[in-house]
This record gives structure tokens, C-alpha cells and sequence, in this order.
């Protein structure tokens, strides 16, 4: 009966142990997820956040496939310059007529008017794309603003 006692008792404190660390080990990576969604979630809650406002106002002849190709263009420009931390963009969809033939809004974000301006705006690849708006672009509307 000793003998079994010497064996079962080392036995039954390693898989408490084991089982223990098991569930702490979890227990941690549980939170390192939920510290990574909420991240996600709320990526800047407390920070000011830049934004930046584009709309255009493309010329009557500019074709759908030169438009489309801007898009992709402004699109693509994130991947390009770091300190744009988010962008979106859409059409006019407003049922009130006060658009003034302004079609494509585009809506970046910026941590600071020193990532707009001295990193953005003089960028290479935000130059070449201001460059090629020339022949198809009417009229830009622009508006910064630090969100509340």
C-alpha cells in the first residue's frame, strides 16, 4: 500500500501542476486575443486622430476606365506611405442636389499634421498620383479636420 502511495502521490501532483499551468497558459493567451481584438476595435480611441477630406469633380469627358484607374490609384497610395492609417472612399449618394457635380469622396486619416504634411504631401508616390489628376479632374474640394 506504501508503494502504491509513493507512486500515485508524485503522479497526482504532476498532472495538478501540469494542469494548472495548462489553464494559466490559456488564461494568458486568452487575454493576449482579447487585448488584440479590442486593439482592433479601438485602435485610437484616445488619440486625435487627422482627417483628411478629398472630393472630386471629374471632367464630362474623363471615361469611366480613367476614373477607375484614379481609384485604384488614390487607393494604392497607403501602400506606399505608412502614416496614412486608414482610407476610404465612395460616391456621392446624397438625395439633396447641393453635390455641385462633386462625385468621389476619399477620406484619409493621419496621426499628425507632421505625417500629412512633411511625409504625405511631398511623398513621391502622392505626387506622381496629384500629377496624373491633371486631364481628368475639374475641381478638388479639400477639408482637414481633428475629429472629436
Amino acid at each position: 500500500m506504501m508503494r502504491k502511495l509513493k507512486i500515485l502521490i508524485p503522479a497526482l501532483l504532476y498532472l495538478m501542476v501540469g494542469s494548472c499551468a495548462g489553464n494559466s497558459e490559456k488564461e494568458t493567451k486568452t487575454e493576449l486575443e482579447n487585448k488584440k481584438e479590442e486593439a482592433k476595435t479601438e485602435p485610437m480611441k484616445d488619440e486625435k486622430l487627422l482627417r483628411h477630406v478629398v472630393i472630386f469633380k471629374f471632367n464630362d469627358d474623363a471615361s469611366e476606365e480613367q476614373v477607375e484607374k484614379l481609384n485604384k490609384s488614390f487607393n494604392d497610395l497607403s501602400n506606399h506611405i505608412s502614416v496614412i492609417r486608414d482610407f476610404e472612399w465612395g460616391l456621392n449618394d446624397s438625395p439633396e442636389d447641393f453635390h455641385q457635380g462633386f462625385t468621389h469622396c476619399y477620406l484619409l486619416t493621419f496621426r499628425s499634421e507632421k505625417d500629412r504634411d512633411s511625409i504625405y504631401t511631398p511623398h513621391p508616390k502622392h505626387q506622381e498620383f496629384v500629377a496624373s489628376l491633371g486631364p481628368y479632374v475639374e475641381k478638388v474640394f479639400v477639408v482637414d479636420y481633428w475629429a472629436n
